[in-house]
């Protein structure tokens, strides 16, 4: 009896163990996210980060070496073309005037002398050279005044040289004492100041900076300065529309208009891992705001491109695969034959050499296999439960979704995510998805 009782138990663990095998799915499914492909409005922007400046600024700075003894003007203040904001100690400055004025006197005197004598030794020359030719003269008395005319000559002519020189000095230090009172070169606002009465201001030279003593800057127009990553600058064009948002001001959007892109590289961290490269874009307010203020952060979306109705899938749906090159041949001509809708059947990826493969085989086929692969883009459409590669072309993009030109039509199931499976997905997987968005509910 017990003998039969293990019989029957053996058997009804069999007919168990069957009838789970044929009643289960022995297909392993991939679980993935899907989006449908649909039309929508795309605006593609290039985003970066600054901050804002008044589009025209002076800095102003001395151009003689001075104590202050007067300073007109204080940061806020509206100033005029014009007017008189510092005034610098004129003691030496008079005096060097003095010098320069005495020296040219002295020289101005040599040089009413020297043509007296330039004038009397010409009559003389002239006279003996008459005297010579009508051989009245002795040709020793004829040399002596040809000579005693041309030192005369050459006396008078250094003597203007040097009058010359100390006119163009007693000038040059006219203007030095002038510029002891610095005014205001443009019309605004004194948006910076950077000296005291009783400082001492150093001159600003051809081989010296010299130092920012205020700054008059236009308020009624500003502008923000962005550094835009080479990758993007193609994309930049003037006149393009700008959003602008202001630190201060966060639930505020102001319309800017790019206005200048510069032409030389700025090369930030180099020899380092953090190395880029960027180029100068200025963005100005369009209206003017009272409330803003020079110096202030600002991050601009400048609005490179736009597109109505287009037909777009996210952006983390696009993958790179690579394919072998022979086989992606064969299954194009065969597209091309039954008309499909551009996915990549029957194609071999170029994944990684299977562990069964010998490392003679490796070697042999590893210079051939470089040459034969193509890196594709393209999405993973959602067909009869099977993830199916199919190529793509792309046109704009936003933050979240990217324009698709050819390879999917409206409507599509395109696996969007998680990014892990994107990466290890391949073409004919089973798959299921476990969140839909775009249409209906999982």
């Amino acid at each position: 009896m017990k003998k039969k009782l293990l019989i029957i138990g053996a058997i009804v663990v069999v007919v168990v163990i069957i009838v789970v095998n044929l009643t289960s799915d022995t297909s392993k499914s991939t679980k993935v996210q899907a989006t449908v492909a649909s039309a929508t409005d795309l605006t593609e922007m290039v985003s970066a980060s600054g901050r804002i400046q008044p589009q025209t600024k002076v800095d102003i700075t001395s151009e003689v070496t001075g104590e202050i003894i007067d300073l007109r003007a204080k940061e806020g203040n509206s100033v005029m073309a014009g007017d008189l904001m510092i005034v610098l100690d004129t003691v030496r400055l008079r005096a060097e005037v003095d010098q320069a004025r005495y020296a040219l006197t002295e020289t101005q005197a040599r040089l009413e002398g020297a043509k007296a004598s330039f004038d009397q030794a010409y009559e003389e020359y002239q006279r003996q050279d008459k005297l010579y030719k009508d051989k009245l003269t002795s040709e020793t008395a004829y040399n002596n005044a040809k000579y005693t005319y041309l030192n005369a000559r050459a006396t008078h002519e250094a003597a203007q040289a040097q009058t010359k020189q100390l006119e163009a000095r007693y000038a040059q230090q006219l203007d030095n004492l002038s510029k002891a009172k610095i005014v205001a070169p443009m019309s605004g606002i004194v948006t910076f100041v950077d000296c005291e009465a009783g400082e001492i201001a150093p001159a600003q030279t051809a081989f010296t900076q010299g130092k920012t003593l205020m700054t008059i800057s236009n308020l009624s127009v500003f502008e923000v300065e962005v550094e835009v990553d080479e990758t993007e600058i193609n994309k930049v064009e003037l006149n393009q529309s700008v959003d602008i948002e202001v630190d201060a001001f966060p639930d505020t959007v102001f319309a800017g208009e790019v206005v200048e892109i510069g032409n030389t590289a700025i090369l930030a961290g180099v020899g380092t891992q953090d190395q880029s490269t960027n180029f100068s874009v200025k963005v100005i307010f369009k209206d003017p705001n009272v409330r803003i203020r020079p110096g202030m952060s600002a991050t601009v979306d400048i609005i490179t491109s736009e597109r109505q109705d287009a037909l777009a899938v996210p952006y983390s749906a696009i993958v790179m695969r690579a394919f072998d090159l022979d086989s992606l041949e064969r299954a194009r001509a065969a597209e091309q034959e039954q008309g499909s809708s551009g996915v990549v059947a029957e194609v071999q990826a170029a994944d990684e050499p299977a562990a069964a493969d010998t490392a003679a085989d490796s070697a042999d086929t590893a210079g051939s296999e470089e040459g034969e692969r193509e890196e594709i883009k393209g999405v993973f459409v959602i067909r009869d439960g099977k993830a199916r590669f199919v190529q793509v072309e792309t046109g704009i993009a936003d933050q979240k979704s990217i324009e698709v030109t050819a390879g999917v039509v409206d409507g599509d199931s395109v696996v969007s995510g998680p990014y892990r499976v994107l990466r290890t997905i391949k073409d004919g997987d089973n798959v299921e998805i476990i969140k839909k968005r775009g249409g209906e509910g999982d």
